[in-house]
């Protein structure tokens, strides 16, 4: 006599690794279409293409999503350093330094200004950054850094502070970021990060 047919067992463990990813993905993208106070788990399950649990299993609740979404947006800031640059030129530096501090502010400005509505989480992502040193200062730091190096190089003009100097170029990624965050990627009044660059590099030039 033929056995019946069985029901499949049900599948335990963890979930596949690839939805993790997903899941910040979906999280991000969400973040940007509707802001946080609209933001729920399942939705984001549903646009990750994992089950609710699945988000639970990997973040715990909204809370850890979001401070999650954070951690993997500071990356960018976490390798900027004039490392791996060589000896390029100086506008090919500073472009590529303001390049991955508006990645950085583009992955991490909508969980900030999520945070402002969030206590909580506010303090949470403060304290983190201030654990781990991250921030737009990093940038600055490098840029300056950069900057008077070529100074004393003769390249670029002595008797200007090189961290003011960063401050400008910093500031214009955060301008361009806050900008594209507020009113959307189609929005084309400010100057690109090209003639940003091109602009400092004229000032500073010898």
């Amino acid at each position: 006599m033929p056995e019946p047919d069985l029901p499949a067992p049900k599948r335990r463990g963890r979930p596949p690794a690839g939805g993790r990813e997903a899941i910040l993905d979906a999280t991000l993208a969400l973040l940007h279409e509707r802001g946080v106070a609209r933001l729920t788990t399942r939705e984001v399950a549903e646009r990750a293409g994992v089950s609710d649990a699945s988000v639970y299993y990997h973040y715990v609740d909204k809370a850890g999503l979001l401070r999650a979404v954070f951690e993997a947006g500071v990356a960018p800031l976490r390798t900027l350093s004039l490392a791996g640059l060589g000896e390029g030129e100086p506008r090919e530096v500073m472009t590529a330094l303001a390049e991955a501090i508006e990645r950085f502010l583009d992955l991490t400005l909508p969980v900030i200004m999520a945070a402002q509505s969030d206590a909580e989480l506010r303090e949470s992502l403060a304290a983190y950054m201030q654990e781990e040193d991250l921030g737009p200062h990093r940038g600055v730091q490098a840029l300056g850094r950069f900057i008077s190096e070529q100074q004393q190089a003769g390249r670029m003009r002595d008797g200007i502070d090189p961290a003011g100097a960063a401050v400008l170029l910093v500031g214009a990624c955060f301008l361009r970021s806050s900008q594209r965050q507020i009113m959307g990627k189609g929005t084309r009044s400010l100057p690109s990060l090209e003639n940003v660059v091109a602009t400092l590099d004229d000032l500073l030039a010898a």
